[in-house]
């Protein structure tokens, strides 16, 4: 006699298959690996111990019955789902929402938008990560975070099983310390190759906004000279403002600088960078829709009243 199929046991198998890993599932439904093993385990058994799983590599893949498989789960999955937000639209929904925050963005999401999160929702807890904005992103399918806030650039690539709201923009400036003229003396712009010999404070690698600069360099055959990887606008703003060079910074950032009277942003001619301050949650359904919609709302409204518009 086959056994019964239950959502937990369907819920565990997508989590391994969209995950990869059994830990990486663990983590995702908030369960002990032993504890996964048994659930996909007991999947199986209901198609009578046939193989969805390739185990003979590593990682483990899908068979061909595995695949097949996963997209009826992802159905069922999306269905329970909706039926479940149609439940919580009415009741609110309750637990812990898991967001992710690009670097430099905390500032916004964890003032105003939270707060009016908390008063409508207040069953919610909201618990926040930071990482970088490509990091974050890839989060997202596998479930391991209910939302990310990031800063998109033309570079990135979403993948997957996604839905992007965008809540602004935000231009990204060259900022160097006021003894420099925003332009050169004859009144034109500044080109990449006119700051070749300048140091740069910038990011670590993995910041979209470095990798769009050292691609600009590259593309003018130019060597990026980094004086020192720093964590930070803030911190980087600040070392600018004391000591000369070259940095990266929103320019949302840079207004709202304390250091803003010492600091200037350039006009350069063949450097120019925006990003979509976005909103990447998962196609399917959740009880925490109504949530992440009031949240995307109240970003919209944050970047309007910082950008004086």
């Amino acid at each position: 006699m086959r056994s019964l199929i239950n959502i937990q046991d369907i819920e565990a198998f997508v989590a391994a298959a969209e995950a990869g890993s059994i830990n990486r599932a663990s983590v995702r439904l908030n369960l002990t690996q032993p504890a996964t093993t048994r659930r996909i385990q007991n999947f199986e058994a209901a198609f009578g111990g046939d193989a969805l799983f390739d185990r003979s590599v590593k990682p483990a893949i899908l068979t061909a019955l595995g695949n097949h498989v996963l997209e009826h789960c992802r159905r069922v999955l999306t269905t329970v789902a909706e039926l479940e937000a149609c439940a919580t639209r009415s009741a609110g929904p309750t637990g812990e929402l898991r967001v992710g925050v690009a670097h430099g963005l905390g500032e916004m999401v964890l003032t105003s938008p939270l707060d009016a999160l908390r008063r409508s929702f207040p069953h919610v807890r909201m618990q926040v990560s930071a990482n970088w904005t490509t990091d974050l992103i890839e989060q997202v399918p596998g479930g391991a975070i209910d939302c990310a806030i990031g800063l998109i650039t033309d570079a990135h690539r979403l993948p997957g099983g996604v839905r992007r709201l965008s809540v602004g923009t935000e231009r990204i400036v060259i900022v160097s310390s006021s003894s420099r003229a925003s332009t050169k003396p004859d009144g034109s712009p500044w080109r990449l190759r006119d700051l070749a010999e300048e140091g740069w404070f910038l990011n670590p690698r993995g910041c979209g906004c470095r990798a769009a600069l050292e691609r600009a360099f590259d593309r003018h055959n130019i060597l990026i000279q980094v004086a020192a990887e720093i964590f930070g606008e803030d911190l980087q703003l600040s070392l600018l403002a004391q000591s000369g060079g070259l940095g990266l910074a929103p320019y949302r950032q840079l207004e709202r600088s304390p250091h803003r009277a010492e600091l200037r942003a350039l006009d350069v001619a063949d450097f120019q960078l925006s990003a979509t301050v976005t909103l990447v949650r998962n196609l399917v359904p959740s009880r925490f829709d109504p949530a992440i919609e009031l949240l995307a709302r109240q970003l919209k409204v944050k970047l309007q009243d910082s950008n004086g518009t």
